[in-house]
């Protein structure tokens, strides 16, 4: 199946999703749903290990990026390198998908990736990426792509989800540029930051999760099981350097 092994062996996004599942032995909300559902990083390299339930998502055979943990202004940023490599940093999650979660978060980044195409294949690189993995009962997907979960699930792993979003800083697309992933319709991507977004500044983020996934696939998930924030220059064989900051995932206040 060719068309499977595209999606689940040389997809940043897919791949990621399965490394998130088969690792996500630690799920646990907040006990007050209007807390921040992410758990602080307060720990991690070069000095210890990724503070629990942060942990790292590689993807088999290739070079993973470089991820340590910094203090800077005062507080603890999240810090990738990618030199021809790829992967990032994840949070398991168990939170019900109706709800109007807002995600917010800070990023910055040091360089451009000059050879990097949105939605294509061998462009897809981006300086920072943030992944929201989401679960749908598949009965109420489209015939064709319940089929392609299910075989995914079979030979690959059990508990992929349905779809994701990913928030992309791309180097030539547009802010609100969007498009599914080259490698498969269950990957939706939205340019954030484009080439007029600086470099080397702090810039904030903001999404309503569920207006976003209704955007994107038709209606609200009934899960939200995962955040990953990564970065990746693997397919274009370039560098990068970027920072993730203050991440939190809240109730949207009424």
């Amino acid at each position: 199946m060719p068309w499977l092994e595209a999606r689940l062996r040389h997809s940043l996004s897919a791949v990621l999703i399965a490394c998130v599942l088969a690792q996500a032995s630690w799920v646990q909300a907040a006990s007050n749903p209007s807390d921040n559902q992410l758990q602080a990083w307060t720990s991690g390299p070069p000095t210890g290990e990724w503070s629990s339930p942060w942990r790292l998502a590689d993807i088999p055979k290739l070079k993973p990026s470089t991820r340590t943990l910094e203090t800077q202004d005062g507080r603890q940023v999240l810090h990738i390198k990618a030199d021809a490599a790829a992967g990032g940093l994840l949070h398991p999650l168990d939170l019900a998908g109706d709800k109007p979660w807002i995600l917010r978060w800070q990023w910055r980044t040091e360089k451009r990736l000059s050879k990097a195409a949105f939605a294509t294949r061998d462009g897809d690189d981006y300086s920072a990426r943030v992944y929201v993995l989401l679960d749908y009962p598949l009965d109420n997907l489209p015939f064709l792509t319940r089929q392609k979960i299910r075989l995914a699930r079979t030979f690959y792993d059990p508990d992929l989800p349905a779809a994701t979003l990913a928030y992309v800083w791309d180097n030539k697309a547009a802010p609100g540029a969007h498009s599914r992933s080259a490698y498969t319709d269950q990957v939706e991507m939205q340019v954030l930051r484009g080439p007029e977004a600086p470099l080397g500044k702090w810039l904030d983020e903001k999404l309503n999760l569920r207006a976003d996934a209704i955007a994107a696939f038709g209606s609200a998930p009934q899960r939200i099981i995962g955040v990953v924030f990564a970065a990746d220059s693997d397919n274009t064989g370039e560098s990068v350097e970027s920072y993730f900051a203050a991440p939190t995932l809240k109730l949207e206040a009424q």
